[in-house]
């Protein structure tokens, strides 16, 4: 039997900043992760308070062994510079899309860059090795990234009506293929980070104990993207949740105060809300 990996996690970028702290908040996601198979970061924020917050909470980003990338959105992704700032050269793990040139159209026909916000190129002279899968793998025992996740339930379909990328010089609809999230099997069972979870939740659960073969979910934190993904989807995703075994949930970033406030109230026993600076130990 798999020997359970045991740490803690910080959350270090988020939207919220709760009580009287010095952490700053911003629209975006960093969680750092300290364990006993090393310490990790996964993703980095939109850039403007992982190095602020990291400092206020005392999490030394030198100490780095991987940099995870959840997806390519400039909000998990627009601190990486400011991490490699802290290394000659680091591992940085995700899916090849992350260099996609993606966009979205606003309600006013304006179009808007939505991708990482550097070239490869630069990253790399920076000190960026990056380790590019499309498949689920391993980073270490007990620890895995998603890879794709299959799109197997029909209400799961976020906003990708106004989004495109670029491939091989043409406009292509963007599903986000790239949507990825990390998998930690615990004493208690399976702890699921999400980046937006773009893939839907319940097809990323549903992956998650297919691939690791556990199906007690000790924990769920990070984005869920439920604010942007329709009442509809919301009521049946709500309705799918309750069918799990979830001792946490802490929805954060791109689940929305108002779909989290809803969340509190239909999961009470397990919601916790989600915040810079929130410890969880596993």
């Amino acid at each position: 039997m798999m020997k359970p990996v045991k740490g803690s996690l910080t959350i270090l970028a988020d939207n919220i900043v709760v009580g009287k702290v010095e952490s700053l908040g911003e629209h975006g996601f960093s969680v750092y992760l300290e364990t006993d198979k090393g310490v990790y970061l996964f993703d980095t924020g939109k850039g403007g308070t992982i190095v602020h917050n990291a400092t206020v909470y005392k999490k030394d980003l030198a100490s780095l062994r991987n940099i995870i990338l959840s997806h390519g959105h400039g909000d998990h992704t627009g601190g990486l510079p400011e991490v490699l700032r802290f290394h000659k050269q680091i591992d940085v793990l995700g899916h090849p899309d992350i260099f996609l040139n993606r966009f979205r159209k606003e309600e006013d026909g304006t179009e808007r860059y939505g991708g990482i916000p550097y070239t490869r190129g630069y990253l790399e002279k920076m000190g960026a090795r990056f380790v590019l899968n499309r498949d689920y793998s391993e980073i270490d025992r007990g620890f895995y990234l998603t890879g794709e996740v299959p799109r197997e339930t029909d209400f799961e379909l976020g906003d990708m009506g106004d989004r495109y990328g670029i491939r091989d010089g043409k406009a292509v609809p963007e599903i986000i293929l790239d949507d990825q999230s990390l998998l930690i099997t615990t004493e208690r069972g399976l702890l699921i980070v999400l980046g937006c979870a773009h893939s839907g939740i319940i097809n990323i659960i549903n992956h998650a104990i297919k691939m690791t073969g556990v199906d007690t979910i000790f924990a769920i934190i990070g984005g869920t993207h439920l604010g942007f993904s329709g009442q509809v989807q919301l009521e049946k995703t709500i309705a799918a949740l309750k069918t799990y075994h979830i001792e946490h949930l802490i929805p954060g970033h791109c689940t929305g105060i108002e779909v989290a406030t809803r969340l509190s109230r239909e999961f009470e026993k397990i919601f916790h809300f989600s915040h810079v600076g929130r410890v969880f130990e596993f």
